[in-house]
């Protein structure tokens, strides 16, 4: 028979289980809205330490300001202060400039580059035949001022914009490039001026040839809207060539638009998710996924530390399906989602 529990002591042990419950969410409720609290409390002290240099300069600057300029470079400023490598602000001319970038031809100087752990520019990528290419500009070297001004000091968003420009308009750059040395010697750091005329470079994101005999190699230096069509013609074209396996160099890929990246693994990979991305919030969601029609191909990826975002994703990808093998160097370790918002 089993053992009774008095009514009195049902209840109480049901109060106390509340009260706990109730504590409990109490506590979790007390502390998110303190965290919230402080939030805005930093970013209220943010606000008022900019007003207090808006109202100072205003009472004491001799020159002219201009607005638009002012309001830009607060931007600018803002977005590098999150410290992301990537990450930067275009005004409304640049942003136009980039909704029309998606052709092959641009006008500008013609590298690729990241924010080096000084904040300053390191190429990664110099575009053949491109202004800088013939002003002798390399890969690997740094560029630390732009007409005189210091990278660190106009920031990288902006020093990213001045690259282009007006054709026939000039930049000076001022570089630190390792010099060669031979039997293993300390490379030294010569400094460079190299001055640069801004003109038209044909943009070009994926190159293939036939290596080996019968290895289909297909370079890809960004990943633009067109670059998983242009991929799925360049394979085509080397497997009736014969190709019996596929070399995907994505050394130098700056990364770019993660759908074209999405578009190039549906060719490769089996079915699957192959994009998953989690929100600040720690929200799981899948982007893309690939459809069951892989080539039948053994896949080879290289890769090396100025390899980036979507290029990243692409690398993993082929590696956690083990439809192929990576080669190289460790990459830059930025699996971040990035967008243009106007």
């Amino acid at each position: 028979m089993g053992k009774k529990i008095p009514l009195g002591i049902a209840v109480s042990a049901a109060l106390v289980t509340a009260a706990v419950t109730v504590s409990l969410t109490y506590v979790y409720a007390m502390d998110k809205f303190n965290s919230k609290v402080a939030d805005i409390n930093e970013r209220q002290a943010m606000y008022t330490k900019l007003s207090e240099i808006d109202r100072e300069v205003r009472q004491s600057y001799a020159g002219t300001i201009n607005e638009k300029k002012l309001s830009d470079g607060i931007c600018a400023g803002y977005i590098a202060g999150l410290g992301d490598t990537q990450g930067k602000y275009l005004t409304a001319e640049k942003y136009k400039e980039y909704l029309n970038s998606s052709g092959s031809k641009n006008i500008g100087v013609g590298i690729r580059t990241v924010r080096d752990s000084d904040g300053n520019m390191e190429v990664t990528y110099v575009m053949p035949n491109s202004p800088a290419e013939k002003a002798g500009v390399k890969k690997g070297d740094v560029v630390i001022s732009m007409d005189g001004e210091e990278i660190v000091r106009i920031t990288y968003g902006e020093a990213i914009n001045r690259l282009d420009g007006t054709k026939g308009t000039t930049v000076v750059l001022g570089i630190l490039r390792n010099a060669e040395t031979s039997n293993n010697a300390k490379a030294e750091t010569q400094k460079l001026s190299i001055t640069v005329t801004r003109g038209e470079y044909v943009r070009n994101t994926l190159q293939s040839s036939m290596i080996n005999g019968n290895a289909a190699y297909i370079k890809i230096s960004e990943f633009k809207d067109s670059t998983s069509d242009e991929f799925t013609s360049a394979l085509s074209a080397l497997i009736k060539k014969g190709a019996a396996g596929i070399v995907l160099d994505l050394r130098s890929n700056s990364g770019g638009s993660v759908g074209s990246a999405a578009g190039i693994l549906d060719t490769l990979l089996p079915a699957g998710d192959t994009v998953r991305y989690k929100d600040k919030d720690g929200k799981i969601t899948t982007q893309y996924t690939s459809a069951a029609n892989e080539i039948d191909l053994p896949v080879s990826v290289v890769v090396d530390k100025t390899t980036f975002g979507a290029a990243e994703i692409v690398a993993s990808d082929i590696k956690d399906f083990k439809k192929g093998m990576l080669v190289g160097e460790k990459t830059a370790g930025y699996g971040k989602k990035d967008e243009a918002v106007p």
